[in-house]
């Protein structure tokens, strides 16, 4: 049985522990716990040493960028004029500055993660009755792909889920801020750009069923093929050159295979629309939310037929599926089917826990015997 560093499976018990004394003991939300998983995030993602699937290649992009990459290059890049560089340009001027000032590349992950999970945990807390449980969903596994591993999207994901404030208040002109920044860090931020109008569509639980049955019986047609003519007119050509690059990649352009993902998503569809009316009448903004998770299943299975664009593009929308929809429905339902649901979903990240760590975990540098970090390096 493999096991992630001690570290992380401490964490890990701590937020299990603390999502149950949120749910039952005190029965409301506290900064506190949210306040120390932050820190230990923080420190554990932004000072890692060679961890991570992208760490090798985000480090020796890191004197790439500060050696080759002019400032008027990124500027170019900021304002979509053609430029040479290929990487978001927030990502890159980062990188220059840090490297110009003679920081190590820690510095770069550091403040990635800074940023990303102060963003993610500050909205968690705001939209979430469950904010412990949410940022548990977080942690396993999302925060190892992401804030451990992808950062550009991660960052790219923390301002798309920041951005729901402005969601909420109906201001378009930060919305589009928003995404601007999110664009930035990561091209697959374009996707997140509808969920300004798509949370106003009315929905039910028949009307989730629907969209859900339409998009698995398009997913064997490949409509996504379709959309590269369509982004290419109406987005940058960054956008639509790094979408169509993937559209038949021999690595990443293959089907997603069945797996425990797959249930999961099922167990998700199910209480959408069991417990629709339950959680639209005891949680704010919650019919926003939904709106947003459906829209993310929907992409899910309508770009099944490509792995990366059926696992990164939906990342915004499936974020508030897992961390804002699924506490707020176990928030919201009667005690004994909170009893159920609440026990079905600790096994569930049980079991993540160890799936992960087994295959990713080991993969990823994140095991007792792999894992390695500034702080306490000899």
């Amino acid at each position: 049985m493999v096991f992630l560093h001690p570290v992380f499976t401490l964490l890990f018990v701590f937020m299990a522990v603390s999502s149950y004394l949120e749910l039952y003991v005190l029965k409301r939300k506290t900064p506190f716990f949210l306040i120390v998983l932050g820190v230990a995030l923080i420190v554990l993602a932004g000072f890692r040493y060679f961890v991570g699937a992208d760490y090798p290649i985000y480090r020796s992009l890191y004197t790439g960028f500060s050696l080759y990459v002019d400032y008027s290059e990124v500027f170019k890049k900021a304002t979509f004029q053609p430029s040479k560089e290929q990487i978001e340009w927030i990502y890159v001027l980062l990188n220059k500055i840090l490297f110009d000032f003679g920081m190590p590349f820690y510095m770069v992950t550091f403040i990635m993660v800074l940023m990303s999970v102060t963003l993610k945990f500050t909205t968690i807390y705001q939209n979430s009755p469950l904010p412990v449980l949410g940022a548990m969903m977080y942690f396993m596994p999302l925060f190892f792909f992401e804030d451990s591993g992808q950062i550009r999207q991660g960052m790219g994901v923390a301002v798309c889920v920041f951005s729901f404030r402005y969601i909420k208040e109906r201001n378009l002109p930060m919305f589009i801020l928003m995404m601007y920044i999110a664009l930035g860090f990561h091209k697959t931020a374009v996707v997140f750009f509808p969920a300004y109008w798509i949370v106003k569509i009315p929905m039910n639980s028949k009307r989730i069923l629907t969209v859900i049955i339409i998009a698995i019986l398009l997913s064997p047609f490949e409509i996504f093929r379709i959309f590269g003519s369509l982004i290419e007119s109406v987005g940058s050509q960054d956008v639509s050159d790094g979408y169509a690059g993937y559209v038949d990649d021999s690595q990443f352009g293959q089907s997603v295979d069945f797996g425990l993902s797959d249930i999961v998503k099922v167990f998700f569809i199910y209480i959408l629309v069991k417990y629709d009316k339950e959680a639209c009448k005891e949680v704010y903004y919650y019919e926003y939310m939904r709106n947003l998770a459906v829209f993310g299943l929907f992409l899910f299975y309508i770009f099944r037929g490509n792995r990366i664009f059926a696992i990164r593009l939906p990342g915004a929308y499936m974020f508030f599926m897992s961390v804002f929809v699924v506490p707020s429905v176990i928030y919201a339902v009667k005690f004994k089917v909170q009893k159920m649901l609440y026990s079905s979903f600790m096994l569930y990240l049980f079991l993540m826990y160890f799936n992960f760590s087994r295959g990713n975990g080991v993969g990823g540098n994140f095991t007792t015997d792999r894992y390695r970090n500034h702080l306490w390096l000899k």
